[in-house]
């Protein structure tokens, strides 16, 4: 058995600053998600943070790439932990396997603050949030996540007989509810219509790593015959894949309307499938 923690920290982030605009030039508001059950606490929170350009300077864009560094703290980690298990006995069993847990966590609140306009993904791998004008979720812990492997092979003796199968376990698709605000909604917390002769301003009302769909569990399984002729070997099998016909949903709807196709499912796991297979050595 093999079990290891892993740190890794993130830096050297760099940013775009728009240098025809300043901070003062982005006004901050606010809106009242709608009420609906599949929303965290029913819906009728509110999300604030959010900031418009003023018209004077929106669409006017001269960027500086450079380092985040200048502009406040920014910081991003994985702390995690792997449990493997490898087993081989003397009766030709092999069995390995194991668990993978761990958390992102990550933050630029501070760098925000001071540049309302910026618009990056904070987060590594699979999971990570958009910092926008319009999604002010700058500091983001995706939840203690668990991953689960395992494959296992045994050969039944005397009938020469090949068993094996394949477990895998993750976590579902990270959630989020894009919900088309109604310029005029706007308007009632900024005080005016948002620049630029928009009709409405997406805004994600989940907050990114508090919602996630459905785990993806699969079990691929195989048996496989081995007949001996001579000095040749024929070996017949089949494959079968997503044993478990599991239809967990891969992608969902995250276009957010009140009583909507709201996390109608898009994609799901591929359903079960078998394949015969012969494979001769001589």
């Amino acid at each position: 058995m093999e079990v290891a923690y892993h740190r890794r920290c993130f830096n050297g982030f760099t940013l775009n600053d728009n240098l025809l605009a300043q901070a003062s030039d982005y006004a901050p508001y606010s809106i009242t998600a709608p009420k609906d059950p599949r929303l965290p606490g029913g819906g009728g929170y509110e999300i604030s943070g959010l900031y418009d350009a003023s018209p004077a300077v929106a669409g006017q864009i001269n960027n500086l790439v450079t380092d985040s560094q200048s502009y406040g703290k920014w910081y991003q980690y994985f702390s995690g932990v792997d449990v493997t298990l490898n087993v081989r006995t003397r009766a030709g069993l092999t069995f390995q396997g194991g668990t993978s847990t761990g958390q992102n966590v990550a933050d630029n609140c501070d760098v925000r603050a001071n540049l309302p306009e910026l618009n990056v993904s904070i987060g590594a791998g699979l999971v990570t949030s958009t910092v926008s004008p319009t999604s002010p979720y700058c500091h983001v812990a995706y939840g203690i996540l668990t991953q689960l492997r395992g494959l296992g092979a045994y050969t039944i003796p005397k009938i020469d007989l090949q068993v094996s199968a394949v477990f895998q376990s993750k976590p579902g698709a990270l959630l989020s509810a894009n919900y088309a605000v109604p310029a005029t909604v706007v308007a009632q917390s900024l005080g005016r219509l948002p620049s630029g002769n928009v009709t409405n301003v997406t805004i994600n009302l989940v907050e990114p790593g508090s919602m996630y769909g459905d785990r993806l569990n699969q079990l691929d399984f195989r048996v496989a015959k081995i007949m001996r002729f001579g000095r040749t070997r024929t070996t017949v099998g089949v494959d079968l894949y997503n044993a478990l016909n599991s239809s967990a949903i891969l992608t969902y709807n995250s276009g957010f309307v009140p009583g909507g196709p709201w996390l109608q499912p898009n994609s799901v796991l591929t359903a079960r499938l078998a394949r015969i297979s012969a494979q001769f050595d001589f």
